[in-house]
């Protein structure tokens, strides 16, 4: 049998010397990565949301119908019969514009011009509703649009998103009158 040599003690150290300097370094490398990473994403989101994305200030539009589900009203008898447990729905679609104007402040003065359409498209009903609201400076709005009693529609509150410096998304529902709806788009600025 051969006899091995065993490696002194200083080998010994500096072989866990250069295994502990590789890992440091490893790991350095992966923090100084991982931090990198993080700073430019920060940088991306403040460059695109922070300063240019505060102001809801424009006209917004939907580009292309959007459909929503909605309350059957003797009023409104028109659109598709979607099937509930407890209530009569009818499916329409809408297109959608707001023309908005944000004070300093943050608070929003506009309208909201709609039109209502069937399953096939056909025109149903139209209106110019006015709207108010509020942005929290943190990407985020709540617009409100009152009942009209003259067109018997529904108040809705629309919480609004931003997607990009010119895309909102928006989520509305009815919170008074005697119907509910429910209704998600997008809206685009125009430019």
């Amino acid at each position: 049998m051969k006899n091995k040599i065993l490696p002194t003690t200083s080998t010994v150290r500096v072989q866990l010397n250069r295994k502990r300097l590789i890992l440091r370094f490893t790991f350095g490398m992966l923090f100084l990565f991982y931090a990198l990473s993080i700073s430019a994403q920060k940088n991306t989101i403040n460059s695109n949301t922070r300063a240019d994305w505060k102001d809801l200030t424009g006209i917004w539009y939907t580009e292309a119908p959007v459909p929503y589900l909605v309350e059957y009203s003797t009023e409104h008898p028109n659109g598709k019969s979607v099937s509930h447990k407890d209530i009569v729905l009818l499916e329409r679609s809408a297109t959608i514009q707001w023309t908005l104007t944000q004070r300093p402040d943050g608070l929003i003065i506009g309208t909201n011009h709609w039109i209502a359409y069937d399953q096939t498209g056909k025109k149903l009903y139209e209106g110019d509703e006015p709207m108010l609201g509020v942005y929290d400076g943190h990407l985020r709005a709540v617009l409100n649009e009152p009942v009209d009693k003259s067109t018997n529609t529904t108040q809705v509150t629309f919480e609004v998103t931003f997607k990009t410096q010119n895309k909102i998304n928006v989520i509305g529902y009815g919170v008074g009158g005697h119907k509910i709806l429910a209704i998600r788009f997008e809206l685009v600025r125009k430019p």
